[in-house]
């Protein structure tokens, strides 16, 4: 009797968990996301610990810091992981305090106390309807991971544009298209209450490009995303600037969508958020990864390339750029394959047009490397915090995990000087604060167990 009853029991229980599943399909998939990389217990652990936003404030004694001297400034960074895991986002500042947007559109206050105290905040708002969880759960069969790691949020801006009672916050993201099954590029925004009440209001989509493109399982890559550019800046008091990838529509994996100006990939993009229209900037880009514009209206983007063509740009109304028909770099196969011509001589390489590979015909960049640095994003320093590196520009970097800075002579557009600062981490994104302080947030790549991190850099004595 007694063993049916614990068969009778066992049998409801499979019954109702069959059920629950079914009828939580989120859920289950919630959890599909925090164990899917790596099923040592481990790694499980230290993911389910790492969702623990509730965590004690951290002292200043506690903190992870570094020291780097550089030419002019002996620097300290000081490390805060982040709560969730995700790639890309974007950080920026609002009232003292760094607001952290993950890829996944989770949003984080890092704030400071009265006793030197930090903590993460996790600010209560909906996420940003991208239908990311959609697009994952139709597509990470055949393309795994990537539609995890590269669909979401690229970038975010705070600005108060005038208004002083309210601050404007702007994402960009991949939107997914369930009904055609296909994806574009968009940016969202929300208001902030300018208080120490932090308050969002709801997300709002402001554009979104026309041309939505799909996952093409015959090329390589498959879901080109990498390449989706998304960089925000302010342009004006009405106005933002947003970078456009070529998601390798390049002329040899697709169509040379840059050069077409039917369309707005591979291009800077003029956005006036109060009526949602918008202007094609400037075009002829791959996969603009940087975007500044100083005080002086100088606005200068940082370009992936193929291999060895990374570039600095200053970027002018209606340029052409050159990509793909001119760039310093070439075609993504080893060194070793390439000396001794070992490709296909009847594929298409870059440069398209190799008359044009002097950019006599297009906008020069400013610098292009001749390595593989994997930049980043980038910033016009501005302030006397460090004194040395005023009206200098810093680049951060991922493959190279650095931040390069340089002199640059505004008269004559040219480079001055370079310094290469290594940090050690692969460097999505970096701001400047109002006090002079520079912030990063790191990018783990492939580690998937492991949470990007927040790093304030900040003179090595105070």
């Amino acid at each position: 009797m007694k063993k049916i009853l614990i068969f009778i029991i066992w049998l409801i229980s499979i019954v109702a968990s069959i059920i629950w599943t079914y009828e939580n399909p989120e859920k289950i998939k919630n959890l599909k996301n925090i164990l899917k990389y790596d099923l040592s217990l481990g790694k499980i652990f230290k993911k389910i610990n790492s969702k623990n936003i509730n965590k004690e404030f951290i002292s200043e004694e506690q903190i992870k810091s570094i020291e780097i001297g550089t030419a002019y400034n002996d620097i300290r960074l000081d490390y805060f992981t982040v709560p969730v895991y995700s790639s890309y986002g974007g950080i920026a500042q609002i009232n003292n305090k760094i607001l952290y947007l993950s890829g996944d559109s989770e949003l984080f206050l890092l704030q400071k106390n009265d006793n030197k105290q930090f903590n993460f905040k996790k600010i209560s708002a909906d996420k940003i309807d991208n239908k990311k969880n959609i697009f994952v759960n139709n597509n990470e069969k055949e393309i795994g991971n990537y539609a995890e790691r590269f669909f979401g949020i690229k970038d975010i801006l705070v600005d108060n544009f005038g208004d002083f009672e309210n601050k404007l916050l702007f994402a960009s993201s991949l939107i997914y298209n369930e009904s055609k099954d296909c994806y574009t590029v968009g940016v969202y925004m929300t208001k902030i209450n300018n208080s120490e009440v932090f308050g969002i209001s709801d997300w709002k989509k402001i554009f979104s490009t026309k041309k939505c493109l799909t996952i093409d399982l015959t090329s390589n890559p498959r879901f080109a995303a990498a390449s989706a550019g998304g960089r925000i800046i302010k342009f004006d008091e009405s106005h933002i600037l947003l970078s456009i990838g070529d998601f390798y529509a390049d002329g040899v994996n697709g169509p040379a969508l840059s050069q077409d100006l039917t369309n707005m990939y591979g291009k800077m993009i003029k956005i006036n958020f109060n009526n949602s229209n918008s202007e094609i900037f400037s075009f002829g880009h791959r996969n603009p990864q940087g975007l500044y514009i100083d005080k002086d209206n100088n606005i200068f983007s940082t370009e992936h390339g193929p291999t060895y063509g990374d570039e600095l740009n200053y970027i002018s109304k209606n340029n052409n750029y050159g990509w793909p028909l001119a760039t310093y770099g070439t075609n993504y196969v080893s060194a070793d394959a390439y000396a001794k011509k070992k490709v296909d001589e009847n594929k298409k390489e870059w440069p398209l047009d190799i008359t044009a590979n002097t950019h006599n015909s297009f906008v020069k960049p400013l610098f292009s490397w001749g390595n593989t640095i994997g930049i980043s994003n980038l910033i016009a320093y501005e302030n006397d915090y460090f004194s040395k590196w005023n009206k200098n520009l810093i680049i951060s970097t991922l493959a190279s995990k650095q931040l390069i800075r340089m002199n640059f002579d505004y008269e004559k557009q040219s480079i001055i000087y370079k310094e290469n600062i290594k940090i050690g981490q692969r460097i999505r994104d970096i701001i400047v604060t109002d006090d002079g302080k520079i912030v990063l947030l790191t990018d783990r790549g492939k580690k998937f167990d492991e949470n990007p991190e927040i790093v304030i850099i900040s003179n090595k004595d105070n």
